[in-house]
This record gives C-alpha cells, sequence and structure tokens, in this order.
C-alpha cells in the first residue's frame, strides 16, 4: 500500500517538473522573442529543458533516479535545498518590499542610477529610471539631481552625459544637475559621487534618495550605506516581462553584495 502511494506521489512530482519546465522553456523563447538576449535568462531556459527532460524520462521509464541516491545524501540534499529556500524568499521579500516603498522625505540629493546605453540610446530600464526623477522633480524641484554613470565599451557617450540631456529635454535647469561620469559599477556609483560632493561642499553626511529599478532598489541603498550615505529609496519601474528573472537574479547580486560590500 505504502509503496502505491509513494508512486502516486512521484508521479505527481515528475508531472510536476513536467510542466514546470515547459513553462520556463515557453517563457525563456517569449523573452528572447520580445526582449532579446536578458543576461540570466539562459539559466532559466536551461533550468527548464533540465526539469523537462528529468520529468519526461520518469514518466516514461519509471527509472526513480532520486530513489537510487543513498538516503544520507537525500537528506543531505533536502536540508541544503530547504536552507537554501528560506533564504531564498526572505532576501526576496526584502527586494520586494524596498522595490515597492517610497520615501518621500526630502533629501539633500537625488540620485539616479546608470543603467546602460546601446551606442547613445537609453535603455528601457534606464528611461524608467529617468522619467521617475523627472516625477520626482515635482515634489522637490530646487533638489539638486546627481546622474550617475560612465561609458561602457559598447556605448558611444557616458551614462551621465545621456541621462543629463535627457532631463534637461524634460525641462529640468541644467545647473541643477550635477554628473558624475566614471564609475562602472553600483558600488561605484556611490563612492564616486561621495568624493565628489566632499570635494565640492567640503563636508561628509549626506542624505541622497536613489533612483533605480525597483528590483535593483535595496542592493542599491545597501551599497550606499556602505560608502557612508544616508539613503532614501524612490523605485522606478521595470520591464515587465523581465521582471521574474531580474527579482531572481537579483538574489544573487544581494549574496553577492553582502559578501564582498560591493
Amino acid at each position: 500500500m505504502k509503496k502505491h502511494v509513494g508512486m502516486r506521489k512521484n508521479k505527481v512530482l515528475y508531472k510536476l517538473c513536467l510542466g514546470v519546465g515547459l513553462a520556463l522553456i515557453i517563457y525563456y523563447i517569449g523573452l528572447r522573442l520580445i526582449s532579446g538576449f536578458v543576461a540570466f535568462s539562459s539559466m532559466f531556459g536551461l533550468l527548464g529543458v533540465i526539469l523537462f527532460v528529468y520529468g519526461f524520462i520518469e514518466l516514461k521509464f519509471n527509472i526513480n533516479i532520486w530513489g537510487r541516491i543513498s538516503k544520507i545524501l537525500r537528506r543531505i540534499i533536502t536540508v541544503l535545498f530547504s536552507i537554501g529556500m528560506i533564504i531564498f524568499i526572505i532576501i526576496e521579500g526584502i527586494i520586494i518590499y524596498n522595490g515597492h516603498h517610497y520615501d518621500k522625505e526630502r533629501p539633500d540629493y537625488l540620485m539616479v542610477l546608470g543603467a546602460g546605453l546601446r551606442g547613445s540610446k537609453i535603455s528601457t530600464s534606464l528611461l524608467y529610471r529617468l522619467e521617475t526623477a523627472v516625477e520626482y522633480n515635482k515634489l522637490y524641484p530646487d533638489v539638486k539631481i546627481i546622474v550617475s554613470g560612465g561609458q561602457g565599451p559598447d556605448e558611444d557617450i557616458s551614462e551621465a552625459k545621456a541621462m543629463k540631456d535627457y532631463l534637461v529635454s524634460k525641462g529640468i535647469d541644467e545647473n541643477l544637475i550635477i554628473s558624475e561620469d566614471k564609475s562602472t559599477n553600483t558600488y561605484e556609483n556611490f563612492l564616486f559621487t561621495k568624493k565628489l560632493l566632499e570635494d565640492e561642499t567640503g563636508e561628509e553626511d549626506f542624505t541622497v534618495t536613489v533612483i533605480s529599478n525597483n528590483f535593483h532598489m535595496f542592493r542599491a541603498k545597501y551599497l550606499g550605506e556602505q560608502v557612508g550615505f544616508e539613503c532614501l529609496g524612490y523605485p522606478a519601474p521595470s520591464h515587465a516581462a523581465s521582471s521574474f528573472i531580474f527579482y531572481t537574479r537579483e538574489f544573487f547580486g544581494v549574496i553577492k553584495a553582502f559578501v564582498f560590500k560591493r
């Protein structure tokens, strides 16, 4: 009797693997068609193939690969997987909360983080950030805006220049805009900006409202605080079709930030 119950449970699990695998494959293909290449999306496609093939083989040939592994190893895998899932859920909860929490206190500066260009064309993620900056400027029109981002290998101009040009085109006074155009990652955004402000003002303590995409907000604020800023957050949207990947990928970015502080 127990054997039959176990077999039924296994079949449910295998069908679940088959269904989830197929869903991930379809999601990956759809994303490539809609958005082109998105970093980390290949991992979803690969995971989908693995789950689909595993579920198909088990349902078709009843090999019971999991059952062939020693009981001790199965327990170790189960414990490690459970711990990993708990950590994942907690960190994702923090990421999601910060991505939907808007701080509206008046800061010393508004800081918009760069997010890539295609030549000199603003990427979708960066456009969302800049649109949010224009919206925020209506709350505090006299607060200076820092645009932070250097020039990558496939970019014709620095992200800072592209951001400044966009904001000026939307009617924001260019004298309100401070450019930091040397940084290549989020940590450097804050590090170089802090130095720039210290040199300009002679002060050390600054409160900045950070604008980045929702999935990136927690890590951005965390890294800013590591440099010495007091960080508030005003999240911008992200591309809806890619959000699942962005939020999942961000988990690993947060772990990296915790370990290396950058």
